[in-house]
């Protein structure tokens, strides 16, 4: 028995340790160090646990403790060249280009071979949809210079400075793919590596549309705020529009340019209280208000707890848990019970403060999972996280989920996330992948590789998501979001007044455009707009009708 109990440990033992540094040494996209040594140091033990020796009593004269100490020094010599493995194989390419940044200048530090081959080389182009130039290169006396024609645009590609703040959005992400070692044939790669030949960089061609972006832009003017259209069908994004912004031709180096030059620009971007470097659109998260009544909506539609016509009570007053709710929005004060269409098409905060306790904490979290809240949404930029909640036990608070329900609480998102919420109803309840860039290409313009349009999540059936369009498209067409409204189209949408502790309120809107079939998502998002909804609305409707024009 003891023998079986023995070689049972083994197994076990031996076959979790392989399972969890195989995971850490294999997994897509690379793990963070912390969680690989977590792994490393778990497969450790579970290793140790099944080799560890059960000697008998009459072992011999041979110490048992310097068994057991050599099996323990072995299995660490062994673990450190399993790091030592990870180090110099699995994660070399990440850690040669591993960058840092001096706290007080900003300046970068990294792998200088890697600044110099990035100046030889000729570095692909990036361009817009219709082959509109977003990043190209000049070269001077053999170096390639990255510039910008269009800063009002560019600014989407990142920047490019090697020498001195390194690199970030589509020139951080596609960077091997711009420098010519990845996207195209893995063969003809290595056979570059390996005889150190010259390579000459591949193209982006993204989804943007050069000229919505820039109507997009004009519209926000001064504002500070974002707005992104998506097409439903695909998860293409159209616009990513966010204000304010920098322009990454003065953060290039180039003869002509002095470093203190580029130093003092970089500067004014860290002192700006607008935080230019922050691409609002996929980073920047806001508390969403009333927009996030589409989900809770849904949630109710979809788990079957209601239709758009159950009806609720809202006299103007509501008591949760000792808290005083009162509603502002009811267009007519005599009238005391509303459907749950006339709830999201008026806006109206105690009849979902009502379905949100109907719902609970479990399946209001659930259904906001499923929308992809608490997750990274997959995209060719980072993208922040949304979130529920601060805290696991928030929502016990029946007045905590209360709030929630109607879109204030502690919730967070970014406009990225509503954009794709609104995508999803109109889409028959799936949200698609979205992505920026559609194709590579090499320098003599052949395709290399494309994007093909994906399902990233179901979050609610086609008959919920027909219901919810049905309601959204009331919402403009009979009651408190006319504004929307554009002729020859079937519009629907939703509004958001985010209050934040501190500041002016946040003013939302998210919608879909079709003819009659949804073609086109947009969320706007006006920070501290002052509950400016009007403006959010117009913004929204106006890259509507652009979108489905072009």
């Amino acid at each position: 028995m003891g023998r079986l109990l023995d070689r049972l440990r083994l197994i076990l033992g031996l076959s979790a340790a392989i399972g969890l540094i195989g995971y850490g040494l294999v997994a897509e996209r690379g793990i963070s160090d912390a969680r690989w040594l977590a792994l490393l140091g778990l497969g450790w033990i579970a290793g140790l646990i099944g080799l560890w020796p059960r000697l008998p009593r009459d072992w011999g004269p041979f110490p048992r403790s310097t068994v057991k100490a050599s099996l323990l020094f072995a299995s660490l010599f062994g673990i450190i060249s399993i790091q030592l493995v990870r180090m110099q194989v699995v994660d070399q390419r990440a850690i040669a280009r591993r960058t840092g940044a001096d706290p007080d200048t900003g300046d970068s530090f990294q792998n200088p071979r890697l600044v110099d081959l990035n100046l030889a080389r000729n570095r692909g182009s990036i361009y817009d949809r219709h082959g509109n130039l977003l990043a190209g290169v000049e070269v001077i006396d053999g170096v390639g210079y990255r510039t910008y024609p269009n800063p009002a645009i560019s600014y989407l590609t990142g920047y490019y400075s090697p020498w001195q703040y390194g690199l970030t959005g589509l020139e951080a992400s596609f960077d091997d793919e711009l420098r010519g070692v990845a996207g195209g044939s893995e063969f003809d790669e290595a056979l570059d590596r390996l005889l150190h030949r010259q390579t000459t960089g591949n193209n982006l061609v993204l989804t943007i549309d050069s000229g919505l972006q820039a109507y997009a832009q004009d519209l926000l003017a001064h504002r500070t705020g974002a707005v992104i259209v998506i097409e439903i069908a695909t998860g293409a994004v159209r616009t990513l529009a966010s204000n304010p912004h920098y322009d990454p031709e003065r953060l290039t180096h180039r003869p002509d340019r002095s470093r203190e030059e580029i130093a003092d620009y970089w500067a004014t971007l860290l002192d700006d209280d607008g935080r230019p470097l922050l691409l609002r659109a996929t980073s920047g998260r806001y508390t969403p208000g009333s927009t996030f009544k589409t989900i809770t909506a849904a949630a109710a539609v979809d788990s079957g707890l209601a239709t758009p016509e159950t009806v609720y009570e809202d006299t103007g007053y509501l008591v949760v848990d000792g808290r005083e709710l009162f509603e502002s929005n009811r267009p007519d004060n005599s009238i005391e019970f509303w459907t749950l269409e006339e709830g999201l098409g008026y806006s109206l905060n105690l009849v979902f403060a009502q379905v949100g306790l109907q719902l609970g904490s479990d399946t209001l979290t659930r259904y906001a999972e499923r929308f992809g809240f608490n997750d990274h949404p997959p995209f060719d930029l980072p993208v922040a996280e949304s979130q529920i909640a601060n805290r696991g036990d928030f929502l016990d608070s029946q007045a905590a989920l209360a709030d929630t329900a109607f879109g204030q609480g502690q919730l967070l998102v970014t406009p990225l996330q509503m954009a794709l919420v609104a995508a999803a109803v109109a889409n028959d309840g799936r949200m698609m992948r979205p992505y920026l860039v559609d194709a590579i290409t090499d320098a003599d313009g052949n395709q290399l590789r494309s994007t093909d349009p994906e399902v990233w999540r179901t979050p609610i059936s086609a008959s919920s998501a027909a219901a919810m369009q049905r309601m959204m498209i009331y919402a403009v067409e009979q009651a408190a979001i006319g504004g929307a409204y554009v002729p020859g189209y079937v519009v629907g949408g939703k509004t958001g007044t985010a209050e934040v502790e501190g500041s002016d309120p946040h003013s939302w809107f998210i919608g879909f455009i079709g003819d009659p079939e949804p073609r086109h998502a947009v969320a706007v998002v006006l920070e501290a707009g002052g509950g400016e909804i009007g403006a959010a609305v117009s913004i929204g409707q106006a890259t509507l009708a652009a979108a489905i024009e072009s």
